[in-house]
């Protein structure tokens, strides 16, 4: 007859063995769930990143076009004021006179 200590090491081994095939299998199957999550995470960022950057290139298209129409009013201004200032009479005098100081003050 086996001696009841024998027995005893015996179901503890196999209660040890039980216990850790458990623990390894939960511990697999988190780390699969934790992973789909991530990935699933990621994704998500990934595509709010996405997201930003396209809107961050549709704004600055936008400040590029305000941009260029707004040089483009400086450089019609300009030009105006070049060409009032070929016809002025008083262009060539000493000493400024009245339309080529509006000029002055509309470069402002």
């Amino acid at each position: 007859m086996i001696p009841r200590y024998w027995l005893a090491i015996g179901a503890a081994a196999l209660l040890a063995a039980a216990l850790g095939w458990s623990f390894k299998a939960g511990h697999d199957a988190g780390a699969e769930s934790a992973a789909k999550h991530y990935e699933v995470v990621m994704a998500e960022q990934a595509a709010a990143n996405r997201r930003a950057v396209d809107e961050a290139n549709r704004d600055l298209l936008r400040a590029a076009d305000a941009l260029d129409t707004k040089s483009q009013e400086l450089d019609n201004a300009l030009q105006s004021i070049d060409q009032a200032a070929l016809v002025d009479p008083d262009g060539g005098a000493l000493c400024l006179g009245v339309d080529s100081v509006r000029r002055l003050d509309a470069i402002r």
